[in-house]
């Protein structure tokens, strides 16, 4: 599955986008998970001090935010999925 990362998720990676062995049907956390196990140095970036998604990041599916898809974190994914992971913006 290709992941597109944004801002300093891009930079710690050294890529705009990866390809990550995800087996269909598997979920937006499970994704998540296996980001980090491929990229450790992600880990601090995009996990909270219980290991699960900083609400400091923000993960899209299909151009929607995860957290408000039907099933949340918990949607399965197919392969062709369009995945963008990035900070969260503020300012003013």
């Amino acid at each position: 599955m290709k992941v597109r990362f944004y801002a300093n998720l891009r930079a710690a990676v050294g890529a705009k986008t990866v390809e990550l062995p995800f087996e269909e049907g598997g979920t937006v956390e499970q994704l998540v998970a296996l980001v980090v196990e491929h990229h450790p140095e992600l880990a601090p970036l995009l996990l909270d001090e219980n290991a699960r998604l900083s609400p400091r990041v923000n993960v899209f599916v299909d151009g929607r935010s995860a957290v408000h898809l039907p099933d949340g974190l918990a949607t399965p994914l197919a392969a062709e999925r369009d995945i963008d992971i990035f900070p969260a913006v503020a300012g003013g």
